[in-house]
Parts: C-alpha cells; structure tokens; sequence
C-alpha cells in the first residue's frame, strides 16, 4: 500500500504516476490509477487516501482502495472522513477490518440515504458516539488525517488549534524532529507555518508549492499589482495570512467553540503508537492561546 509498491504496478498497467491535476502545474503530484486490465479506475489515489481508506480500515490490496476511492468521489465524500468512519464502525463490531466488501456495502447504504446511510454520513464523530466506541480520532468533530499527533507533533499542535477542524493542510511540518523541542518551540513553528498557509490559500496557490512561493513573496506582491493595479509590498504577504488566522479565530469563538475543543481524545495520551511508542505530550491548555502572539 506505498509508493515502492504502488508506482511500478500501476506504471506497468499504463497509469500515470506524474499527473497535472490542472493545467500548467509542474509538481505533478496527482496521479492517474489503472486497474489489472489497463483502464482507468480513478485519480488520483493519495497519501490521505490510502492512510484512511486504506491501511487505517485494514486494506492490503491497492485495487480494493482505488475502487473505493472511486465510490467516494462519486458521492462527493472526504476520503480522510469516511475512512475514519468506517474503521469506527469496525471498531464497533459491524464490519471486519481489511474486508472491501463491507465497506463497498457502507457507502452504498450512504448512496441509497437509508436509515443506516444516513446515520453513517453524519461522520466520524457521531457514528463513534452513537455506537459507544471508545477510540474516535476526531478534533472538534473532523477526522485526524494520517499524521499521528502523537509523532508528528507540530502537525498535530496545529491540528489541535485550527480553527478548521482537525485539519492537517493549515500547517503540516511532517519532517520537523520535535521529540527534543519544547511546547514554546512546537508552537511557534507551528504558528509560522499556520501564517504561511494561510496567506497561500488565500491568494489560491497551492499548499506544494511553498518552497517558491513563500520565498519569493516580493515576486507575488508585483505579479498583484501588475494584475490588479495594487500597490502591495512583499510584507503583505505574512499580514494576510496573520489577518486570515485571526478570523477564523473569531468565527470560532463567536459561535461557542472553547479551550475544551482543542484537546485531543483520550487514547492519544494514554495508548502508545509503535514503533515509536510515544503518547501526546500537549492539552487544549497549551495550545489555545497560541493565536494570541500574531504580531499585529
């Protein structure tokens, strides 16, 4: 179910493994996914993906995966969201783990709106609570992605404090080494990172492009100006993505979310993760405030 594996075999079948998910991209990072015929199943299977869909449900076969894949983007659903789901509902003893059949038959239940399917589309969250399971990877209701807050710390801080959920996109730092740095350290990075992403998807520019566009930022303000008649330094940049974070903020807190609804579920903190075997280290109280240090 990794790329070692994935690349060649679909490559072999005729499948694009460097695919422009729009015109004029040169990352290329999507992909185009063939089954053992060598027609087209779905585009593109990715990390998300095959983290919560897949290995998180107990999936081994990456043509299992990649026709479900194909059944959530019909229905418009999340990927990260639904495969939380329904590892919940295995958790619960409704379905085995690894068994594409049972999870082919979840979201045909969500495409019918029968009484089941429309219980399982409320997500995770309220699918663990309605069925008593104890394990439910959620932060303020929203899935966790495939980066573990308990190893992949500066993610998870940001994670813990977005006002977006339990979204991994608004500052992913999947390479830093954290286990020797402080909360202080964490938090900072984070939050530089949370500003960088943020003045990103505000002007619409792709989060896998950073390593250019965050450090030509006086390139982006003149590209502005050309188009818009603007008069934008370079600085606008970092003021944008801080403005942007405090809003969401605001939005947050005017609508009744909390310190409470920063912390990360219980069996975060208690059951270890091999082979690392680290637990989380941080609570909603060393987060929350966070936002407080945007320079104005």
């Amino acid at each position: 179910m990794g790329a070692e594996y994935i690349g060649p075999l679909n490559t072999s079948r005729g499948g694009e493994q460097t695919h422009a998910c729009m015109p004029g991209c040169v990352i290329r990072c999507s992909n185009v996914y063939h089954d053992a015929d060598g027609r087209e199943v779905v585009s593109p299977v990715e990390y998300e993906t095959l983290g919560l869909l897949g290995t998180n449900c107990g999936l081994t076969d990456p043509d299992d995966l990649a026709r479900l894949n194909f059944l959530a983007n019909d229905l418009g659903i999340d990927t990260i969201e639904t495969g939380a789901m329904i590892a919940v509902l295995m958790e619960a003893g409704l379905g085995a783990f690894g068994d594409p059949r049972f999870m082919t038959h979840v979201l045909t239940e969500i495409r019918h709106g029968t009484e089941q399917g429309r219980r399982w589309a409320q997500g995770t969250a309220r699918v663990g609570a309605y069925y008593g399971v104890r394990r439910v990877p959620v932060i303020k209701k929203q899935a966790i992605s495939a980066y573990d807050p308990r190893v992949v710390e500066a993610t998870g801080i940001s994670m813990m404090a977005t006002a977006q959920g339990a979204d991994h996109t608004v500052g992913n730092l999947p390479r830093l080494k954290t286990r020797d740095m402080d909360r202080d350290t964490l938090v900072s990075q984070s939050l530089a990172q949370q500003v960088r992403v943020a003045a990103n998807d505000s002007l619409g520019l792709c989060v896998f492009g950073q390593s250019v566009t965050n450090v030509n930022t006086e390139f982006v303000a003149q590209a502005l100006n050309a188009a818009y008649g603007t008069r934008l330094t370079k600085d606008f940049f970092e003021a944008l993505g801080r403005e942007t974070l405090r809003l969401e903020r605001e939005f947050n807190r005017q609508v009744g979310f909390t310190e409470r609804d920063d912390e990360l579920p219980e069996f975060f903190y208690t059951e270890p993760v091999p082979p690392t075997n680290q637990v989380a280290r941080f609570h909603a109280a060393d987060v929350h405030d966070m936002y407080d240090r945007l320079p104005r």
